[in-house]
């Protein structure tokens, strides 16, 4: 018998949802758009893509992802690795403006499961910090408690997403 519930009523849709399993690539698949593979864009090109991680770290948790499939950061062209950092900036700008975040986790793993990433595309992790992150659950029960939706947080970011595309 549970000791305690945590009611996640939003969540029925997704478990009810019947979903396909993605073949190849996650990042590849968003990139083309399939219609199988779940995603939240905010921002893409045809260089690089800004997309909320959809089993995020904490709200807001974003990536920063070459739309063609690169797996070292070395494969990428100079003007790429710039565009890249670029919208990693301007990314924690939005992330400032729409969702008052205070502090910032960005980084990359490179060589998928060694580095403790489990996708081999390279990409730029951007999670948010807030004065409050960790509450009783966080702290006491190692339970992350998520304060907003992916929906929620989508719509707030979408707002904004014009920064992403400024060239300022």
């Amino acid at each position: 018998m549970y000791k305690f519930y945590l009611w996640a009523t939003s969540r029925m849709k997704y478990v009810k949802r019947k979903h396909k399993k993605s073949r190849g690539c996650i990042f590849c698949n968003i990139a083309k758009d399939d219609p199988d593979t779940p995603k939240k864009v905010l921002f893409k090109d045809k260089r690089m893509m800004v997309i909320m991680n959809i089993f995020p770290y904490n709200v807001g948790h974003l990536e920063v992802v070459p739309v063609k499939h690169v797996e070292d950061i070395n494969e990428l062209s100079e003007k790429d690795y710039q565009y890249m950092w670029e919208l990693v900036r301007k990314s924690i700008k939005l992330l400032k403006k729409a969702l008052g975040a205070k502090a910032f986790n960005v980084g990359l793993n490179l060589g998928g499961d060694l580095s403790g990433g489990s996708i081999l595309h390279l990409h730029v992790q951007i999670v948010p910090r807030y004065v409050r992150d960790a509450g009783f659950m966080e702290v006491t029960a190692n339970t992350k408690v998520m304060p907003q939706s992916l929906d929620e947080t989508y719509k707030i970011l979408m707002k904004h997403v014009n920064i992403l595309k400024n060239n300022k």
